[in-house]
């Protein structure tokens, strides 16, 4: 039997999703970051898939999210995207503390993963740290800097951005040490997932897929790191999508 669990790990608010029996014993780990206005249990169906696998689910909530919602408008929560995107990525490394301490984790066997902005934070956090052992991408970006800037184009375009020149540029400029685009080396021979749809305008999949051709070229031979482009998919994992996800982290996790 599967358990749910509300806990708070360093002021994170997760739900912890495990088989019962193994709530106090180590357990390979992902941890699975949610999509931009989206929630922690709102991918509590994928973290039921992984579970049923015997690895340990930790999904946290995202700044100015769910339990976390501080009462931003839309439009001052799309402002704070990239604030939220940092975060979380430090958050992540808070969390591992957490389940190091509670010695939850098995031979050191954590995987990230998430959806949309999830799979952003994913790609910041291979760059950001190398004791991650792999990451599933679904509808991520690992190009920050491109695609920052042209978040900053079409707010301009709109004439609702709400910075200088200046204080674009440099909001930008934090961006550079975790964008996995610019820094390929990092993944080094970790597995890698990505799933995208080819019909996504929210996050456009071009960006996701040349990171994947160029890192391909090194590790042709290489199952662990794979591509999944979904045809007829648009801004929304499928359900072929989410079982392909669950299967590839309980072999290569």
């Amino acid at each position: 039997m599967l358990t749910i669990t509300e806990e708070t790990l360093d002021q994170i608010p997760v739900l912890h999703i495990c088989k019962e029996e193994y709530i106090h014993q180590p357990l390979p780990v992902i941890i699975f970051w949610h999509g931009f206005t989206s929630g922690k249990e709102h991918n509590l169906h994928i973290a039921y898939h992984l579970a049923k696998k015997n690895i340990r689910v930790i999904l946290p909530e995202a700044l100015h999210h769910g339990v976390r919602d501080s009462g931003l408008t839309e439009k001052e929560r799309v402002f704070q995207f990239w604030s939220i995107v940092l975060q979380s990525v430090r958050e992540t490394k808070q969390v591992w503390e957490c389940l190091q301490k509670r010695k939850l984790i098995e031979e050191n066997r954590v995987f990230v993963a998430g959806t949309s902005m999830g799979g952003i934070i994913t790609c910041g956090v291979l760059a950001a740290y190398p004791w991650v052992k792999g990451g599933a991408v679904l509808m991520g970006n690992p190009a920050w800097e491109t695609f920052a800037r042209q978040q900053i184009r079409l707010m301009e375009q709109q004439g609702s951005l709400p910075l200088t020149e200046e204080e674009a540029e440099k909001q930008v400029s934090q961006l550079i040490p975790f964008d996995l685009s610019q820094q390929t080396s990092a993944i080094a021979n970790r597995p890698l997932f990505f799933w995208h749809g080819k019909r996504d305008e929210v996050v456009p999949y071009l960006s996701s897929y040349e990171f994947y051709e160029q890192i391909k070229e090194k590790r042709k031979d290489d199952d662990s790191l794979v591509y999944h482009l979904d045809p007829a998919a648009g801004h929304k994992v499928s359900r072929d999508g989410m079982l392909l996800m669950a299967e590839w982290t309980a072999d290569y996790i």
